[in-house]
């Protein structure tokens, strides 16, 4: 049978788009560790791997593709599924030094399947599947972040210690700054949770982070201060910040939801200003109640942000309700 050039030709260049399109560009990784104490000394608790207790030591939550936007690229290829021959082995080694913690126990294979598709599909460009987990095991070796700590008297013994140290040792041990993500204890205490430190785009070397994560480690003495709690009887403010969580930032789960409402505190001080619109540039809702005399007071102001969080907008629609002509401002 004759083959047509141009035939041929076609089935090539349909085959090089193909592998275009599934390729994705990014600027850089970030490789982020997790301690196990702390993603399991939570409400939802956690469950050992089928191999039996992981090392009391930093294990790999993964290698993500990101952009210097702060966006990143998710689930690339989906012709390219996690297969466990790739890497036999590696798997020994992903079972010590990449476990799974996910309640009910498992072998590892669903935690590395969704890395791989969700993360790793979005590096082909650069690596194969067997190089995706080889890179992350390899940086293992390179960065031992318990005995960063340790050599700088941070031990995992419970004690708290300041946010700035614990970057500081981990920036002496490695050479670049990290971002530190907490999560938060039964008790509301914030607790050292994962380490990311960024990577070029071979998986092999460190660099310094073009953006950072949102987030930050000492929500909850900011949240004491800006805000408290002064329902009776007198409380710690877990049950408000509780109430407010899951009665509103259940809905808004992208967004970095109570770090987002402490930027936008610093933002708006309104205790300096009188006339809201002069202050914030948007104009604001007032609420007011009533004193024991029906005295209308100044109760609560509302301001307008976008979905991000972040930024103020002239408010597409107001709360019902209104207050009197005059209304005051007590003392507190």
């Amino acid at each position: 049978m004759k083959t047509n050039p141009s035939t041929f030709v076609k089935l090539l260049l349909i085959g090089y788009l193909s592998v275009v399109c599934v390729a994705e560009q990014f600027d850089f990784f970030y490789f982020v560790q997790q301690w196990p104490g702390s993603y399991c000394d939570t409400k939802q608790s956690c469950c050992y791997p089928t191999t039996g207790k992981p090392a009391a030591d930093f294990g790999i939550h993964g290698l993500w593709p990101n952009n210097k936007d702060g966006s990143y690229p998710s689930n690339c290829d989906p012709n390219n599924p996690f297969d466990q021959s790739e890497i036999s082995d590696l798997r020994s080694s992903m079972q010590k030094e990449w476990p799974t913690l996910a309640c009910p126990s498992g072998n590892g294979i669903a935690f590395w399947t969704h890395e791989w598709e969700k993360h790793g599909t979005c590096s082909e460009s650069f690596i194969d599947q067997h190089g995706y987990f080889a890179a992350a095991l390899n940086l293992k070796k390179k960065i031992n972040l318990l005995q960063a700590l340790e050599s700088a008297g941070i031990k995992p013994n419970g004690d708290s210690y300041t946010l700035q140290n614990i970057k500081g040792a981990v920036k002496d041990a490695t050479g670049f700054t990290p971002f530190i993500e907490c999560n938060v204890d039964e008790s509301g205490n914030s607790q050292l949770y994962q380490v990311y430190l960024c990577v070029d785009t071979s998986g092999s070397d460190l660099i310094e982070c073009p953006v950072f994560p949102h987030g930050k480690c000492d929500l909850r003495s900011s949240m004491q201060k800006e805000w408290p709690t002064l329902a009776c009887p007198s409380g710690n403010g877990i049950a408000f910040w509780t109430h407010e969580w899951e009665k509103h930032g259940t809905c808004s789960e992208s967004v970095i939801y109570f770090a987002a409402a402490l930027n936008l505190k610093k933002k708006i001080n309104l205790l300096q200003a009188l006339e809201m619109k002069d202050a914030t540039g948007f104009t604001p809702f007032i609420e007011c109640n009533v004193d024991e005399s029906g005295n209308s007071q100044l109760y609560q102001v509302y301001l307008c942000v976008d979905t991000s969080g972040s930024e103020l907008i002239e408010c597409p629609v107001f709360p019902h309700g209104k207050c009197g002509a005059q209304i005051e401002f007590p003392t507190f």
